[in-house]
Parts: C-alpha cells; structure tokens; sequence
C-alpha cells in the first residue's frame, strides 16, 4: 500500500532539549487534527534524541541530525525534509493546546477561500506566557494583524514562534530563515521572515490562545548585545530600498526596538540605566511612543529597580503577575 502524504509538517528543532520536549512532543501528538508528520531536527546535540524518539514508537515522528548550526538553520532543515503541503513550527520547549494545529488548518482554509487579493504566506495564533514549571505568569499575547499587513509586522512583530503555518510552497520561494549565527548569536530570524512573507502575501490570525510560551532560564532570547546587533541588522534589511511611504514607518519600528531592548536590559540583564537608556532613544526616534502604556510601565519598572534592587523588582514582577492572572487582562 502507498504511503499517504500528510498534509501539515510539524517541525521541532532540538538541541539537548529533553528536559522539555516530552512535554511539546505530547501535546503535538494529541491534537484534534490528525493529518500530520513530526520532525524533530537534532541539531548537533548529545542526548540521544534518535533514540528517544524511537522509543515513543510513534511512526508520525521522524528525526533528522545535523551537525551543530543554530535554529533557525534547523528549522530550515525541518522544512527541506517535510513531506506536508503546509508546515507549522514550534519550539521544543513550549506547549500546544489540544486544538492548536486544528485552529490554524481551519483558519487557513477559510482565508484562502476568502475572495480576491493575494494568497495567504501566514496564519498565527495568540500564546500566554508561563513559567519554567508550567504556571500562568498573567501575560497574555493576543495581536489581530491580518490581510495585507506588512506595515503592522514592521513596527511590531505579532506573530509567536510556535503557533504559525505556513505553506511549504511560499517557505521555498522566500529562502526560507536567514541563518546568521556565526553574526548573531541570538539572531531575529523570525521576525524576519514574517515581514518579507508580508511583502508578497496576505496574513491570517487565528484570535485565541494556542501554545503556552515557557519562560526560563535556558530561553534563547536573552543576549542583549547580540540582540541589539541583530535588530539593527533587521532594520536595515527590511527598510534600505523601500519607497517614501513605507520609510515612513521606520521611526516607529526602531522606537519599537528600542523598548524590547529595553525591556530585555531589565528583565534578563537586571540593567536599569540601560533600560532607561533604549527608553529615551525610543523617544528621540518617535516622540509618539510616550502615548504608550508599554514606554510609561518601562520607566516605572527601570525606577522601582534602581530603588528597590533586584529582589524587589522581582516581587513587583510577581504581584503585577497575579494582577494580571486575577483581571484577566491581554496584551494586544
């Protein structure tokens, strides 16, 4: 009998990532929608993952090794392997709800019938924000840029790694992640290729939580110095080139910048001159940010530290947290 080709590909990069994955790797296998294929792309680790995976005993999974490269180079070995019409990608540390790929397939079907303009690159799902140990921290990402959305994407990016599909077809004609870790240790590839699949294509959302992001302290996007290389390279890429109107946005995007560096100052580095210091440079480049809840919470939060040192930002961290979860409040 001939074998049936699934229609999505999960792609999964690895590497070491045992402590998490069982957990990922389950609520992939668990979805509401059954027509799909698991790669998990080792990329260079040492824990054994073929045989792992093997042991599951699950013929959907499938790994594929590598030496060493980075994410986003496994991520595109992911998708040089997959057999799926449409590929969707998660991180070996986050989780699914049982819904999630179901959700996505759904939403995607439905916009591609939807008539007239260009075809859809990208559908994307909201995510929350848990803690290592799997516990709500109160955050809620829920962001509606859809359509023809390329001036959204630029000036923030909406779209969470581990809820996206994408079509095989339009991964291929975009090259794919820029790989650049040999610049970039803690690179922006994603946002990256959100903003040039909104060049040619159209976005869709799906407006509901898909995946638990998990917050801890092996999280990649941590390195500010490299990060703040990294964007500045993403400014110049999408911007440079670009007619009047669309280098009008450019203020806003790098006032954009300059806040997640700010808030990665804070959070990761426990640096509040430097927060303070992204935060008046977003400033200078658009005055327009001080009308941000997000400009006035980064100064309050950089002040409380320098008062209060570290632990005490952290309890004010953990009691806005329960705020959050008991207003159920979301960002957006």
């Amino acid at each position: 009998m001939a074998e049936t080709t699934p229609l999505v590909t999960v792609v999964i990069p690895c590497h070491n990532s045992l402590r998490w994955l069982p957990e990922t790797l389950g609520a992939v296998l668990d979805q509401t929608f059954g027509d799909f294929e698991v790669v998990l792309v080792d990329d260079g680790g040492d824990d054994d993952l073929a045989a792992w995976a093997e042991g599951r005993g699950d013929p959907r999974v499938r790994v594929v090794r590598q030496d060493n490269a980075g994410v986003a180079a496994a991520r595109n070995r992911g998708v040089a392997e997959a057999r799926g019409e449409l590929v969707a990608f998660c991180d070996s540390d986050d989780v699914w709800v049982p819904h999630a790929l179901e959700a996505l397939v759904g939403r995607y079907r439905e916009a591609a019938a939807e008539p007239g303009g260009r075809p859809v690159g990208l559908v994307y799902g909201w995510y929350d924000v848990v803690h290592a140990d799997g516990t709500p921290t109160g955050r809620v990402e829920a962001h509606v840029a859809e359509g023809e959305a390329w001036g959204a994407l630029v000036v923030e990016n909406p779209v969470g790694m581990s809820a996206t599909l994408v079509p095989r077809a339009v991964f291929e004609e975009l090259g794919g992640f820029e790989v650049n870790r040999d610049r970039f240790p803690v690179d922006v590839e994603d946002w990256d290729l959100w903003i040039r699949i909104a060049d040619r294509h159209r976005l869709a959302v799906v407006r509901d939580v898909l995946y638990h992001y998990r917050r801890h302290d092996q999280n990649s996007s941590t390195a500010v110095e490299s990060l703040d290389a990294a964007y500045r390279n993403l400014l110049r890429r999408t911007f440079d080139g670009q007619p009047p109107d669309r280098l009008a946005l450019r203020p806003a995007a790098t006032a954009r910048v300059e806040m997640i560096l700010g808030w990665q100052s804070l959070n990761d580095d426990g640096d509040a001159a430097r927060a303070l210091a992204y935060r008046r440079s977003a400033r200078r480049h658009h005055p327009a940010v001080m009308t941000r809840p997000d400009y006035w919470r980064l100064g309050a939060a950089a002040r409380a530290m320098s008062v209060a040192g570290g632990s005490g930002y952290a309890l004010a961290r953990s009691l806005a947290g329960r705020a959050r979860r008991a207003l159920r409040l979301r960002r957006s």
